[in-house]
């Protein structure tokens, strides 16, 4: 069984959504050389990218099958033609809930400190529950954390999970500034959010005035092993 995924958008759409592929090393500099028609095709690249990524750090996701133009085919995650629901969807147990929270943070760790990448959308709508595991999907706007907006967007990210079990009864659920330092171990200290946003812009201000200085690969904080990128909040 196989899941097809097919990529296609609208002009206010694709406004929407070009932020994260214009700011993303890896595409950018193809980027402004490209129609709407061939950056659509792009992102059928880029999810293949990050999903191959994910794969090999043994992160439940779809596993690539072929990618042809805008057309993405991948493994069907499901039982006989029946799609795993979404965490939304599914009535989990206190404790099948408490299981799945914790699966999403290792999860979260895992995407950030072994594939580089932060998801970017994730949310209960774009994970699955399935053979009693939570499953990654839907990473076509994933970036690196050195994006421009990568810190904001994992920020987002834990927001929206934070969120999602607090209210599913989670007691020990981090909060979105807890779960971001769990995540990214940058340990920021603020009092409140807004401080706490601030910190994060001129966290990424800093990475961008140096990539500008003195090269992408400058800022990219790789350890002398040659391990992941880590931002510093030194």
């Amino acid at each position: 069984e196989c899941a097809i995924k097919v990529f296609k958008t609208t002009l206010n759409e694709f406004k929407n959504r070009d932020k994260y592929i214009k700011d993303d090393f890896r595409f950018k500099d193809r980027f402004s050389k490209l129609n709407p028609r061939k950056i659509i095709r792009m992102w059928a690249e880029k999810e293949m990218h990050n999903l191959t990524r994910m794969q090999k750090a043994g992160i439940p996701c779809p596993t690539v099958v072929l990618l042809k133009k805008h057309i993405l085919v991948m493994s069907f995650i499901g039982h006989d033609q029946v799609p795993a629901p979404k965490l939304k969807e599914v009535k989990l147990s206190n404790e099948e809930m408490k299981d799945a929270y914790y699966q999403t943070l290792h999860l979260m760790q895992q995407l950030y400190n072994e594939c580089t990448l932060v998801h970017a959308d994730l949310s209960e709508y774009n994970m699955l529950w399935h053979a009693g595991k939570v499953w990654l999907i839907d990473v076509s706007q994933s970036v690196e954390p050195t994006h421009p907006h990568g810190l904001e967007f994992l920020f987002r990210d834990c927001r929206n999970v934070s969120q999602f079990f607090q209210k599913g009864g989670v007691t020990e659920a981090l909060n979105e500034r807890e779960l971001f330092n769990a995540v990214s171990g940058l340990n920021i200290s603020a009092d409140n959010e807004a401080d706490f946003l601030a910190e994060i812009e001129a966290l990424e201000k800093m990475n961008e005035d140096h990539i500008q200085k003195n090269g992408r690969k400058a800022a990219s904080f790789l350890k002398d092993d040659g391990s992941p990128p880590v931002l510093s909040a030194d």
